[in-house]
């Protein structure tokens, strides 16, 4: 899924160099944006190597979305293309990581395999134990090989190799493995490196701290059979229709085995009045954040055209609304637990630890709930992925036979909450908030005395010639799907580095030329 944050979320950084007005030429240069969308409304083009396109397919369903978001989110903007950097409120397509041609966009074919670099060497199936210091200094990483074969060091058995690195050393192993290699490394909390055994080497407290991720629900509901693609029969491998799918996939590179489902996309914000029954906490700490930025939406999600939750799919036809909160307060952390690379991490996701952040999820399920009861497909509620609301209350779970399950015209009404019904959405989140695998900030970008780990030339503070590069580094939240984020902190930190490296050949070659 392909998917943009705020560009007040870059300048929330705070950080000289990574602004948005700083990043907006990067996203030019590294997205080659093939859906369709207005010209002018998003800073993409096609000048770029990382496709985003509306993949091989798109879902039927369009126009019926389209009409529930009309009628659930009234003041909304309405976009070709949501992934804008700019709507904090809308509706509309949600692009993807595949090609027009239906494969997954990846890295590896938008920037390394058409380098062929001479200068370049990718070594595969190596654990990154720890960077090697002399004093302060950065001068390689000690690998470990999994026993693969490494046209790069000739060997086939499980190994361990120092590689050195000459000018500089860059770690990027995402935000749950970069602290890792600095905490092993000697770099980090003295209380957190005593108790795993490592000695200090730099003093750093931030590593390994203010671990964030968005906070994830995914209801689901039953649909009428027959009303879009049959993308929950192909995903149980029914004969008679994932043969034909296939067959079209192969020869043509199109139907719905070229695509996720990820077609359509809402970015919320809270009303006044949806902010006051947040609670005071909740309102101080959106005034702070994102009140004032209307490019920040409280909320994202999108549509799903299937079953899609870790237990089997059952029986039936189904659509989930999988949506996240993208700014919320609590905090977890992620630190080792010995010296040992493969041993487990001690980690926390520190979600829901915060006052702010449940009433966002119980503000959001109402939310996604009406949005829901509107498509001419909505058949119910898939009971285990919904809250147990008393059977008498009128918040119940409908059925597709639940005589009362469209009792008025869900044009104009909407469902009455009690709160214990508030109570029972409430205990549902405790119980089904899951991570959206978008771990960032555990190195992050800011001043040692505030819990920083790097500057904002991704400069490791205590360390020379030691950088990192990547999620972790951001220094608070980004409203979106992180693909976008890491491919601009990649492009950003590339232009960073070389001229780092240029300013320190001139340099070598003027010292060179007096003697």
């Amino acid at each position: 899924m392909y998917n943009t944050p705020a560009a007040s979320d870059f300048d929330d950084w705070k950080q000289p160099g990574w602004a948005y007005a700083d990043l907006e030429p990067l996203i030019r240069k590294s997205i080659h944006y093939s859906s369709p969308e207005k010209p002018g409304s998003s800073p993409h083009s096609d000048e770029g190597v990382f496709e985003v396109s509306q993949g091989g397919h798109v879902v039927s369903y369009g126009d019926a979305y389209a009409k529930a978001c009309r009628l659930v989110l009234k003041d909304a903007e309405e976009c070709d293309n949501i992934t804008n950097y700019r709507t904090g409120h809308g509706f509309g397509r949600q692009p993807k990581l595949i090609t027009r041609d239906g494969r997954r966009s990846n890295v590896a074919d938008a920037y390394l395999h058409p380098t062929k670099a001479k200068n370049l060497i990718v070594v595969t199936g190596v654990t990154i134990d720890k960077v090697l210091l002399e004093g302060s200094t950065a001068v390689g990483v000690k690998v470990i090989g999994d026993g693969q074969p490494s046209t790069a060091f000739g060997k086939k058995e499980r190994y361990i190799k120092d590689v050195k690195g000459n000018r500089m050393v860059v770690v990027t192993c995402g935000a749950l493995g970069s602290p890792a290699v600095l905490e092993r490394s000697g770099i980090g909390s003295p209380e957190i490196l005593k108790k795993a055994g490592v000695a200090v080497n730099v003093d750093l407290p931030g590593v390994g701290h203010d671990l964030d991720d968005h906070q994830l629900i995914c209801p689901m509901y039953r649909a009428t059979e027959g009303a879009y693609e049959p993308f929950d029969e192909y995903a149980r491998g029914v004969d008679s229709v994932k043969g034909p799918i296939d067959a079209e996939y192969d020869r043509t590179g199109r139907g719905i085995a070229a695509s996720n489902g990820f077609d359509y996309g809402m970015k919320i914000r809270p009303t006044e009045s949806e902010i006051d029954s947040m609670g005071r906490e909740f309102k101080t700490y959106w005034k702070r954040i994102g009140a004032g930025k209307v490019d920040k939406p409280l909320c994202s999600n999108v549509i799903l055209p299937y079953f899609y939750s870790y237990r089997p799919p059952p029986s039936g036809k189904y659509f989930c609304i999988g949506g996240f909160h993208n700014y919320p307060a609590s905090r977890g952390s992620i630190h080792i637990s010995s010296p040992d690379p493969f041993a487990p991490p001690i980690a926390t996701t520190g979600f829901l630890t915060r006052p702010e952040d449940l009433p966002v999820h119980v503000w959001y399920y109402k939310k996604q709930r009406e949005f829901s009861r509107r498509l001419p497909f909505y058949e119910g509620e898939e009971p285990d992925s919904h809250p147990r609301f008393d059977p008498k209350s009128p918040a119940r779970l409908r059925s597709s036979d639940d005589p009362n399950r469209t009792d008025k015209p869900v044009e104009d009404d909407s469902i009455p909450y009690s709160p214990e019904d508030d109570k029972a959405i409430e205990d549902y989140v405790r119980e089904n908030v899951a991570t959206a695998y978008h771990s960032i900030g555990t190195c992050a970008m800011k001043k040692r005395e505030v819990g920083g780990v790097v500057d904002a030339k991704l400069s490791v503070h205590g360390v020379k010639r030691l950088k990192v590069a990547d999620l972790s580094i951001c220094p608070s939240n980004v409203g979106t799907n992180t693909t976008s984020v890491v491919l601009l902190i990649a492009e950003n930190a590339s232009q960073i580095f070389l001229k780092e490296l240029d300013d320190g050949q001139r340099r070598a070659r003027s010292r060179e030329s007096k003697l």
